[in-house]
């Protein structure tokens, strides 16, 4: 071991990992690595490192489970550990943060923000060992990648920042030391709760401190951060006195997030919730009215002769007028409702928690069918023309007797198609023609 360099213990069961971090880290590091986690605790056990860089995907014994072994031995569970990862996965980085990971870096490596990040955990590591003794702040760690430093003295309510906290908010630097109360009064109304329970279990000693929130930033909007802390300071009795973190403006990502989210289960045209959305709430509505008796009601609808808009006019008039049909039947419904877009010209319509008897709900069902048939009867003006289309909708009840939810789709498409062979602009209820039960 080279005394003058920190010790780095790199474990990762991917070679080429294993070789660029060696290339990369061995002029500024003691870098010694391991290709397996059962390895690099035994390595760890032999020369305790300064920093641990752990891989999550591993077989046999995986990162996280790694990680938990080294924080339950005494003589290994101050070694800041930071996992380095291909998932972007946030359910696997709360995982890892739980069992005691200081940080994730993502593959493939960008090796200077790896450099970079090993330095700054290393002094923040060193800051924290010196806090006992020292009233040293931490205002100037990790100014290089932009990260926010908060130090919060308990005892006397004041919290001590950075100078890249201030810019992380936009804020005046006459901030850069302030009761607590005034961060809280920062954050975000409806992510308060949040933060608080995440802080009291943090100072609880249950888990170290992790929050993604909106804080106001200084033009007056709001930003997405992400808080991470911990307690680095109790008294004899166990009570915290001492509490550091940092904390990195995530707007981009949560955009990027949005967008992810948009694309997955919404229309792009219409705005409206896609097949795929639909699907998932008519499962929550079904099994909902299997377990408290209510019912459901599902209807199919389609556009009657929109082919032939389309072949006349082009696909930019149908466009509009999907898009106008869209916002016909939002108007039709309540709150709790969903309107979706399955395909094409067609559009399904969810009405949910209707009480009551079968002939109860199918009635209320059939006037808002029968509202929505003729808020589309009206006409459209599509550019300088004035368009009439007409919808067929078929009907179906739920209660969560089905055999599943593609039953219920199933049922309110035959019902559609009825309704087309009735001549169209109609709406048909799935059973009605054998006067049966409507939930069958």
């Amino acid at each position: 071991m080279n005394p003058e360099k920190p010790t780095i213990l790199a474990i990762d069961d991917t070679p080429a990992n294993l070789m660029m971090l060696g290339a990369a880290l061995a002029g500024e590091f003691d870098l010694r690595i391991a290709a397996s986690g059962s390895e690099g605790l035994a390595t760890a056990a032999r020369v305790v490192p300064d920093l641990i860089l752990l891989d999550v995907m591993m077989p046999e014994l995986d990162g996280i489970e790694t990680c938990r072994r080294l924080k339950a031995d005494p003589a290994l569970r101050d070694i800041p550990v930071i996992f380095i990862t291909a998932l972007a996965d946030f359910g696997s980085e709360l995982a890892g943060l739980n069992v005691g990971a200081v940080e994730y870096i993502a593959k493939p490596f960008r090796i200077d923000l790896v450099r970079q990040r090993i330095r700054n955990i290393l002094q923040l590591a060193r800051l924290n060992r010196e806090l006992a003794d020292s009233e040293e702040r931490l205002r100037y760690v990790m100014e290089a990648t932009g990260d926010g430093i908060w130090d919060w003295d308990i005892d006397s309510g004041m919290v001590s920042h950075n100078h890249a906290w201030c810019r992380v908010l936009g804020l005046e630097e006459s901030l850069l030391r302030h009761p607590v109360a005034t961060f809280e009064s920062l954050v975000h109304p409806d992510d308060l709760p949040a933060v608080r329970e995440a802080i009291e279990a943090c100072l609880a000693g249950s888990a170290p401190y992790a929050s993604e929130h909106r804080m106001r930033h200084g033009d007056g909007g709001y930003v997405w951060v992400s808080d991470r802390g911990d307690v680095v300071r109790r008294d004899a009795e166990g009570r915290p006195r001492r509490m550091v973190g940092c904390v990195k403006n995530i707007d981009e990502l949560k955009l990027k997030e949005a967008e992810i989210h948009r694309l997955a289960f919404y229309d792009p045209l219409t705005g409206l919730p896609n097949r795929r959305l639909l699907t998932d709430r008519l499962q929550q509505s079904w099994l909902a009215n299997k377990r408290h008796g209510g019912f459901g009601v599902l209807m199919f609808l389609d556009m009657d002769r929109f082919k032939q808009l389309n072949d006349t006019y082009g696909h930019a008039m149908g466009d509009q007028l999907l898009v106008q049909v869209a916002a016909r039947l939002q108007q039709c419904v309540r709150e709790q409702d969903t309107v979706a877009r399955f395909g094409g010209d067609e559009f399904v319509v969810m009405l949910d928690r209707f009480s009551g008897t079968p002939e109860a709900a199918l009635g209320a069902a059939r006037n808002i069918g029968e509202k929505i048939r003729a808020a589309l009867n009206a006409p459209y003006r599509l550019g300088d023309m004035a368009y009439a289309s007409t919808p067929s909708i078929g009907l179906c009840l739920f209660d969560g007797r089905e055999a599943n939810v593609d039953e219920v789709l199933k049922r309110a498409d035959i019902a559609m198609y009825a309704a087309k062979s009735a001549g169209r602009n109609t709406l048909r209820v799935f059973g009605e023609a054998e006067q049966s039960d409507f939930v069958l």
